[in-house]
């Protein structure tokens, strides 16, 4: 893209990273051996783009425990074996030299940094007022559902994803974007069309979630009845969308959950 348009690595002044993630982070440390730039990101990244081992241990223990109080069982065993060993198989992930740290507010080349929680905790997006374009990240994509994943905290809690990706969708509404520009895909020209879909969506696979509790149920079992044979092969994903689904029924009312065991059960919230 950078030959296309006439540039070169070395007309570049900086990176800005809308998330920790490893398939928006992997040329980081190959740009700068070839040019020394700065690279920013949100403070709350920091910790995952160093890879500290600490977090990355703490991390893998805190998957161990939360499979196991959704009902995944040994479902989730070869998952939680590999997380374990990417500590060292990924070390070279790891983001060398300085990293600049970025909060809700600041305001670098031209851009405001707007943080949008949900799809990762450090999500942000850069916003442009003059022209009304805006860099969104993996915050909103058109072709697919920006997956709102489950994390652990830097309070050592489970976020609870869905419910701050929701918010940080209905936050969007308040700019006047003309385009985003995604992290995968295609630009976005109708953006408050995007996000009133995806608000949408939600609602509807929350209802769809909420029908399926007229009898207990633990969060493994409903991710095996939504999603069958695909249920092992994408259990990261499938178990983030329905714990995420929970959480959000949880917190407006409609069902309510029983640990037994070390396991929770949810149902739906009979109100006389």
């Amino acid at each position: 893209m950078l030959r296309e348009n006439d540039f070169t690595l070395h007309d570049l002044d900086a990176i800005i990273l809308t998330h920790n993630h490893s398939d928006h982070i992997g040329l980081v440390n190959r740009i700068r051996q070839i040019c020394d730039i700065p690279v920013y990101a949100h403070e709350d990244a920091i910790i995952r783009l160093k890879r500290d081992r600490n977090f990355l241990e703490k991390r893998a223990r805190f998957f161990e425990k939360l499979y196991e109080e959704m009902g995944c069982g040994s479902d989730a065993d070869e998952l939680l074996e590999r997380l374990k060993t990417s500590i060292d198989r990924n070390a070279h992930q790891k983001i060398n030299g300085e990293i600049q740290s970025l909060v809700g507010g600041d305001y670098i080349f031209g851009f405001s940094v707007i943080e949008v929680p949900g799809h990762a905790p450090d999500q942000i997006t850069l916003w442009h007022e003059e022209s009304g374009m805006m860099f969104v990240g993996d915050h909103l994509i058109k072709h697919s559902p920006s997956n709102a994943l489950v994390e652990l905290g830097k309070d050592g809690k489970r976020i609870r994803s869905l419910i701050l990706y929701e918010k940080s969708l209905k936050k969007l509404l308040d700019f006047k974007v003309k385009t985003a520009y995604s992290g995968h895909g295609e630009l976005i020209g109708e953006p408050y069309k995007l996000i009133h879909q995806k608000l949408e969506r939600i609602k509807q696979k929350g209802n769809r979630i909420e029908k399926l509790l007229t009898e207990e149920k633990t969060a493994a079992e409903i991710a095996k009845e939504l999603y069958g044979n695909r249920y092992e092969p994408l259990l990261p994903l499938v178990m983030s969308e329905i714990i995420g689904h929970l959480d959000r029924l949880e917190s407006l009312g409609k069902i309510v959950k029983e640990i037994r065991r070390n396991v929770y059960y949810f149902k739906q919230n009979k109100v006389e």
